[in-house]
């Protein structure tokens, strides 16, 4: 029997829904690093599973969609669950209602993002995307709890939660992952070697710098909104290097 190249993606999706279920179990447990490591791995499969799509070329608009209900439990429902049991649930109804936004604005990111979806190659991510968001959150426990055994910086976490959760309904882009490939040009290359630094970092000392290179990504949009504004100048001659005409 001859296996379809398209059942290999979806096998990593399934992987990745896996293991948001287990977080989610895993935090009912009280185990809640283990339960932010499960997060952090389904978010490797989540980028393994389209990866293997292109590589294979069996990225379909069913293969979307079955991504996106993965997502949702992965990224979207167990962190939820997770910040709720860390912090959120000593206040009572106010903490269910933010604890709920990662899973609701995270919904409505993916639903936008299938809407919208042109191709299956994108030059940028439209608002923050929802892995992301669910390994912030999650690695910020880890870091805490590799340091302190608890949730010590509990303001920044709630609002951490608030800014991951409005970013992904937000219109500021963020870059994609880069294309390994042997000629790029120059910004992709530069983009190559920041991922192989980040992931050596990460392999070397994982709980430390999970946390730090996850929060320089989701801060990366807004300073690129708000970099023209505090420094035009450079933003005019970056625009004049590209031989482009900024707009007045």
């Amino acid at each position: 029997m001859r296996v379809r190249a398209s059942i290999v993606p979806g096998f990593f999706t399934m992987a990745n829904m896996f293991c948001g279920y287990l977080a989610v179990l895993q935090v009912f447990r009280d185990r809640l690093t283990t339960a932010a490591w499960l997060i952090i791995a389904a978010g490797v499969l989540d980028t393994l599973d389209g990866k293997l799509a292109r590589l294979t070329k069996s990225a379909s608009p069913f293969g979307v969609q079955y991504d996106s209900l993965a997502d949702v439990i992965s990224f979207g429902f167990a962190p939820s669950v997770l910040a709720y049991v860390v912090f959120f649930q000593s206040w009572g109804n106010i903490g269910l209602f933010f604890s709920f936004l990662p899973l609701v604005f995270g919904a409505i990111r993916l639903a936008r993002f299938n809407v919208r979806l042109k191709g299956f190659d994108k030059s940028f991510f439209e608002g923050l995307p929802i892995p992301v968001a669910a390994v912030t959150i999650a690695s910020f426990v880890i870091f805490n709890f590799y340091f302190w055994d608890v949730l010590r910086w509990k303001k920044v976490f709630f609002l951490l939660v608030l800014l991951v959760s409005l970013l992904m309904i937000s219109t500021i882009r963020y870059e994609t992952m880069p294309n390994f490939k042997l000629q790029s040009d120059p910004a992709n290359r530069i983009k190559i070697l920041l991922v192989l630094v980040g992931g050596l970092l990460i392999v070397l000392f994982p709980h430390e710098t999970f946390f730090p290179l996850a929060i320089l990504y989701v801060l990366s949009g807004p300073v690129r909104v708000l970099w023209p504004v505090f420094f035009p100048q450079t933003a005019k001659d970056k625009h004049r290097e590209q031989g482009d005409t900024p707009k007045q």
